[in-house]
């Protein structure tokens, strides 16, 4: 017999509340874990409000738009973690480490965009930041809501990158040729930085790996060039230029031995704000690529003193590319992504964020979820629409993001769920919980 769900539920609730012992035996010690009692989180999300309101202007719109990033009921939360979540789990999705990159600069300049003219904000960002300061506050809140979350998986894409084509090995390599070369014949003939200074500009490159801000990591960048010059003008009493700055640049890069620093730079040069390319920022950014360049391509029977022709017209388009304004990609281009939850009796529920156009039917998105789930009888299974606790089987010819679409544009903000699961199943059999992965997809 079965018992019924809102009998069942009951039950559940009164063990819940009333866990039985057994007379004789020690109750259990608690694994470590501590739940802080009601009035004490009350006082700590007062106390947190009190010290939100010490912060500046700034810091606030940042603090703002990062949280409303990660609420899925707003449509720019949904529009960041769809994104977040398909990158994450379709790592085929990108040809290359440089076409990676440059998506998610798109991206970021997109969500620019659409929050300077967002009525989401509440207080609109012009209301608290000067309107020459806008697009700066913008582009910190875009290093937090978006690159931070998805730093470690930039980073392990970019080492597959480079690990597949082969590049790093021929790289590091180099590294220990030239670290075998005196400076003299890499063309370096002024003073250079010793061994402390070197385990210093070290520190600052291993520093540099555990930043997600690609200006921070040229802030960084520009403290290690200007400690370079300082020794070539201490020891020496006179100044020097670039063309002596670039030899002992890579005489530091190629004693550093980091195979990881060439992501570092091109993760720099792919998701730094256009804007800071033109300033000091962007002269040590390509200095540092050019150094690195010059390892790359060094031969045993040559020394590394002048960048190879490739290398400079390489630099040549990337600075076109990165500087030239472009028309920006429409919001419509990083929209289509819809988020469902698969329900098997034997697996529970799990989730997959898909890429899905706004014409495509929810026949074809049945098709893709058989695909990406792995299912053998795809004709017991369909998509369903979970809200208000009621389950609605969408035919075949809806459109499922115009669906949810109109969801979000309702005054008041709904949970719902894209559920593919089979047509004859137990209603009651997902449970959902507060998870911004697969809530209001």
């Amino acid at each position: 017999m079965r018992i019924p769900t809102a009998a069942w539920r009951s039950l559940r609730g009164r063990a819940t509340r009333r866990p039985w012992h057994h007379p004789l035996s020690p109750r259990k010690k608690r694994n470590g874990s501590f739940v802080l009692p009601k009035i004490v989180k009350s006082q700590l999300r007062k106390m947190s409000g009190v010290f939100s309101s010490f912060m500046t202007p700034e810091k606030r719109m940042v603090k703002k738009i990062a949280e409303m990033s990660r609420d899925k009921r707003t449509y720019f939360g949904c529009l960041v973690q769809d994104y977040i979540s398909f990158l994450q789990e379709n790592k085929e999705c990108h040809v290359s480490s440089t076409d990676m990159l440059q998506t998610i600069r798109q991206f970021m300049t997109q969500v620019k965009s659409y929050l300077s003219q967002s009525s989401e904000l509440d207080p609109p960002i012009e209301s608290l930041i000067p309107e020459d300061q806008i697009d700066v506050v913008l582009e910190k809140a875009m290093h937090k809501c978006i690159l931070k979350p998805l730093k470690d998986h930039v980073e392990m894409m970019l080492k597959e990158f480079h690990t597949v084509d082969g590049s790093w090995k021929q790289l590091k390599e180099n590294l220990q040729l030239v670290r075998q070369r005196n400076p003299q014949e890499l063309g370096v003939f002024v003073p250079t930085p010793d061994f402390v200074d070197v385990e210093k500009i070290k520190v600052k490159f291993m520093a540099m790996q555990k930043m997600y801000s690609p200006e921070k990591k040229v802030m960084l960048l520009l403290r290690v060039c200007k400690l370079i010059y300082t020794v070539m003008e201490n020891n020496s009493g006179r100044m020097y230029g670039a063309d002596d700055f670039l030899p002992v640049l890579t005489y530091v890069v190629a004693q550093c031995d980091m195979l990881e620093l060439d992501a570092e730079i091109e993760y720099m040069m792919e998701l730094l704000d256009p804007s800071l390319l033109h300033g000091e920022g962007g002269y040590y950014l390509t200095s540092a690529y050019g150094a690195l360049s010059l390892i790359k391509n060094f031969q045993e029977e040559q020394a590394a003193r002048l960048l190879c022709s490739e290398a400079r017209n390489t630099l040549r388009q990337w600075h076109k590319r990165r500087t030239t304004s472009r028309t920006i990609p429409s919001v419509d281009d990083f929209q289509n992504y819809l988020r469902v939850a698969f329900q098997e009796i034997n697996s529970g529920c799990t989730g997959k964020t898909l890429l899905v156009r706004p014409y495509i039917t929810t026949e074809d998105v049945c098709q893709l979820c058989a695909e990406k789930f792995k299912v053998d009888n795809p004709e017991n299974f369909s998509l369903f629409l979970f809200i208000d606790d009621t389950w609605q089987q969408l035919t075949e010819d809806t459109y499922p993001q115009k669906i949810k679409a109109e969801l979000h544009s309702r005054p008041q903000p709904q949970v719902f769920h894209f559920v593919y699961k089979r047509i004859n199943s137990d209603p009651y059999g997902a449970i959902f919980q507060n998870d911004n992965r697969d809530q209001n997809t």
